[in-house]
């Protein structure tokens, strides 16, 4: 059964999404648990209480005291893995979704119906996997597992490949980058450099020959993969477009 949570300020909303996810759930036979919060505070102290009862959140930006785009800061910061939808009449914060990876974003007024049920069928995808996905390797007669949503980046020199994880976490393994990128196909890396494949959620800023990444540390971009790295970038971000289709009925 997926967790889901609706955060808004405004009763007749919830109610309305409410409803509206729960016919889209009942139409793919998808078991669902809605709860509902009117504040970014309730939904805050609700994950703190039961961190492991959330798989899918549908979150309003412009509430009291603790606006949407915070309330999904420290959603994230508490490592809170579940698929964030924002939902809201505001269009101003696209981009700040980017930052805490968030699934999509979406104008109440310009979503169809349509567009709703090809997000939350998504967004329950995803949820099904838990981001616990594993990259498994060998070295040195041991075997271990991390995590693929952790990776930041790996780099190769004379067959030893490092990836790095976890905010300054590494690890040692002999393979090649086409092995790996292979392996790691649709999951969002891509190579910047013959010798690195970055994880494109971690990427913040690109500079002249390098970019810098969310966890601080800079890889190399060659000049070779500046077009293709960038090309990749763009489509990962314009899954967070504003969508103009139909209102919803």
């Amino acid at each position: 059964m997926l967790k889901i949570a609706l955060c808004d300020d405004s009763r007749c909303a919830i109610n309305q999404y409410a409803e509206l996810i729960s016919q889209i759930a009942e139409k793919h036979q998808i078991k669902i648990q809605l709860s509902s919060y009117l504040s970014g505070e309730s939904l805050l102290f609700h994950y703190s209480e039961a961190p492991e009862q959330t798989d899918i959140i549908f979150l309003d930006i412009m509430m009291g005291k603790t606006d949407g785009m915070e309330t999904a800061r420290k959603l994230r910061d508490c490592d809170c893995k579940a698929q964030i939808v924002f939902l809201t009449s505001y269009e101003d914060y696209v981009y700040e979704a980017f930052d805490v990876n968030a699934l999509q974003y979406l104008l109440k007024e310009n979503t169809s119906i349509e567009k709703l049920e090809e997000v939350f069928l998504k967004a329950a995808e995803f949820a099904s996997k838990k981001e616990d996905e594993l990259f498994i390797f060998d070295f040195d007669c041991k075997t271990s597992a991390i995590p693929v949503h952790q990776i930041s980046y790996f780099e190769i020199w004379q067959r030893i490949v490092t990836v790095h994880y976890n905010d300054g976490k590494s690890a040692k393994f002999y393979d090649s980058m086409e092995h790996i990128e292979k392996k790691l196909s649709g999951k969002d890396f891509v190579r910047s450099h013959r010798s690195y494949l970055v994880h494109l959620p971690y990427i913040v800023t690109f500079k002249q020959q390098t970019i810098l990444l969310k966890t601080g540390e800079t890889v190399p971009v060659g000049v070779t993969y500046v077009q293709s790295l960038k090309r990749a970038f763009s489509d990962y971000i314009s899954r967070f477009h504003v969508y103009n289709s139909k209102s919803l009925n």
